[in-house]
């Protein structure tokens, strides 16, 4: 137990220090703001944590350091901050100026601005992490399954070759149809943007890696796949918790304080789960984790259809589905350990 504890000492020390100043400069509502910003960002992304500890296997030393360093600069910035910005500018009509000064002076009107675009964010996002869900149960090689019954089916239609890119597309057409005329245009081309960087990202790195006699320059673009793929997995996760952070508060230096402290906490646990190869003997963790992400993935896609009848989807809700999700998962995970050290 003190090896793992070991991960979480410095993400911590980090959001306690974080919390304290607040607090000094803030006051004691902003201090709390945050410390529920930060349990936000952890609670929907920690089943990202588990996917991110798998993929960062595959990664050297160098990218890995890369990844958790550089890596929790982007997400944190990139995405919470000049990704929303961007999507303003083209939701809103606006130049970068403005938004970029209705972000640092008027919070409320940005606010306004970044809910013209969410219909792309949250398109953008459930789709990439639907694929996400999808390809990794829609598998046929796939052998090890948690929900038996359910998996193997899965795994079995795995055999009809892009069946999930399929049902993706169905799905997001579906989404299309029940959504007014002028949404139709703007969602249909989020979603499948994300659609086609999710299968170019995977694709890329599944075709560097399967070569084992491949040189060193192969390995090397395998891994920068794969660290895309990381990035762009961050990416979706960071939107949907962006979303929900002005639905607490739109004080954008309290949202990215709060979210980059739990941004950092998740980034400490994937290493845990890393270099512990913790996944290695919790096997139906990795299970649980993508379950949390399909679930994740429609409730964005469903929250697109939601805000047309002025219904809102509580955030708290997608990250407790991923808790739930994750200890049922770990809790059979020990489970099975233990019947197999019996054995």
């Amino acid at each position: 137990m003190q090896r793992y504890l070991k991960y979480l000492v410095f993400p911590l020390g980090c959001c306690a220090l974080g919390l304290a100043l607040v607090l000094g400069m803030a006051g004691l509502e902003a201090a709390w703001i945050t410390f529920v910003l930060l349990l936000l960002e952890i609670s929907l992304s920690f089943d990202n944590a588990v996917v991110n500890a798998r993929v960062l296997d595959q990664l050297t030393a160098g990218q890995q350091r890369f990844f958790l360093t550089w890596g929790l600069v982007i997400p944190v910035f990139g995405v919470r901050f000049a990704g929303p910005l961007a999507l303003v500018c083209l939701a809103g009509g606006v130049g970068v100026g403005e938004a970029l000064d209705a972000a640092l002076h008027n919070p409320q009107h940005y606010k306004e601005l970044l809910d013209l675009a969410e219909p792309r964010i949250l398109a953008f996002g459930g789709m990439f992490l639907l694929m996400v869900f999808l390809r990794y149960f829609f598998n046929e090689a796939k052998t090890l399954h948690w929900l038996k019954p359910l998996e193997r089916r899965l795994s079995a239609a795995g055999r009809v070759e892009a069946l999930e890119v399929a049902l993706a597309l169905i799905l997001l057409l579906l989404l299309v149809a029940a959504l007014p005329v002028r949404l139709h245009g703007e969602v249909l081309v989020a979603g499948v943007i994300g659609l086609v960087l999710q299968l170019l990202s995977t694709s890329i790195a599944e075709a560097f890696g399967s070569e084992e006699e491949a040189a060193g320059r192969l390995a090397a673009g395998g891994g920068l796949a794969s660290l895309l793929y990381l990035e762009l997995l961050d990416a979706s996760f960071s939107l949907d918790g962006t979303i929900g952070a002005f639905a607490i508060t739109t004080n954008l230096p309290l949202i990215l304080t709060g979210l980059g402290l739990g941004a950092l906490f998740i980034r400490s646990l994937t290493l845990m789960l890393s270099r512990e190869k913790a996944l290695d003997s919790l096997v139906y963790l990795e299970h649980g984790a993508h379950y949390a992400i399909g679930a994740l993935g429609l409730l964005m896609l469903s929250g697109i259809l939601l805000k047309q009848w002025h219904m809102h989807l509580p955030e708290w809700l997608s990250g407790l589905i991923g808790v739930v999700l994750l200890l049922l998962a770990l809790f059979d995970s020990l489970r099975h350990r233990r019947n197999v050290s019996v054995q």
